[in-house]
């Protein structure tokens, strides 16, 4: 079976509770495999679900979709041509889809299609060429393709075997991360991820990767990632309450204080880093995760959220 012959809907990832996921796979065992691939919830009750999909999708049960990936089908064929099974999903980004593609049950490659003007996927094929030969000490995703596809942009990177999200880092792996990016820029400033999440740092057994690099940049900004980090496991997650994450950014033994010791940098540059991070911070509405961040925001001092 190719990738083209066959396509089923989820039916809890793309079922009335998962619109906005989308998920659409190919049968069997390689479209399983092609799912956890690209399908990583960071929630239990998303787990659950994502787990209860793949369990359909080995069986075949699913209502039959078109194939979503038949407009670039023959631009891409060189990395379709091989595959058995595959999976693809709806991104965060609107107007674009990430695929994944699997052959003889063994990850291959991982696609993100979005439209010609999707500037943040350019970026991301633009820094992943840059970070390829620097030599990180923990993994970053293999570029295979990058470029225009009739009206859309795609990003090719190399799949990663047993690959799946590393849940709370260590003090040290937090901090290793951070410093390395804070040290790896040019004389213009750091190497900013600027999406630092849990959901984008995964274990393999070759150690942690990071994905999704599409805000990344240079820029004066040592401090964000790791700032970033601790709001969004926080506001998201729920892995700390906000008296913990304000200790972070703040404590002079919290996390911020200790990595801006190992970069040299003075108090009050860490006091300013965190107010510049809620002061550029996007809106959000999500109820809970506006008033976690307001409440961490309004402890340092720095400013909530505008109505």
């Amino acid at each position: 079976m190719n990738v083209g012959s066959e396509w089923r809907r989820g039916l809890v990832r793309a079922g009335p509770l998962g619109r906005r996921v989308g998920l659409r796979t190919t049968g069997g065992h390689g479209g399983a495999v092609a799912a956890r691939l690209i399908d990583r919830p960071s929630r239990r009750l998303g787990r659950a679900a994502a787990l209860l999909d793949q369990f359909a999708v080995r069986m075949n049960v699913g209502p039959r979709v078109p194939n979503p990936l038949a407009e670039v089908a023959s631009e891409l064929r060189m990395f379709l041509k091989d595959a058995d099974g595959a999976a693809c999903m709806h991104s965060s980004m609107p107007g674009r889809i990430i695929a994944a593609l699997v052959s003889g049950g063994t990850p291959r490659h991982v696609l993100k299609i979005g439209q010609a003007d999707d500037r943040p996927l350019r970026n991301e094929a633009e820094f992943l060429a840059k970070v390829s030969g620097v030599g990180l000490p923990f993994r970053v995703p293999e570029l295979a393709y990058a470029d225009f596809v009739g009206e859309h942009y795609a990003v090719v990177t190399h799949a990663w075997s047993h690959a799946r999200l590393a849940g709370p880092l260590t003090r040290d792996e937090l901090l290793g991360i951070t410093e390395v990016l804070a040290t790896t820029g040019a004389d213009t400033g750091s190497v900013v991820h600027g999406d630092l999440a849990p959901w984008n740092i995964l274990r393999t057994p070759e150690g942690i990767g990071v994905i999704d690099w599409e805000t990344a940049m240079v820029a004066d900004q040592p401090l964000r990632d790791l700032i970033h980090y601790l709001v969004q496991a926080g506001a998201i997650l729920r892995w700390a309450d906000v008296p913990t994450v304000v200790r972070e950014l703040t404590h002079p033994r919290g996390l911020v204080s200790e990595l801006a010791h190992r970069l040299g940098l003075a108090r009050q540059q860490t006091s300013e880093a965190v107010g510049a991070y809620f002061a550029s911070c996007p809106p959000v509405h999500v109820k809970h995760v506006r008033f976690f961040r307001d409440s961490v925001a309004t402890a340092v001092g720095a400013p909530a959220q505008q109505s």
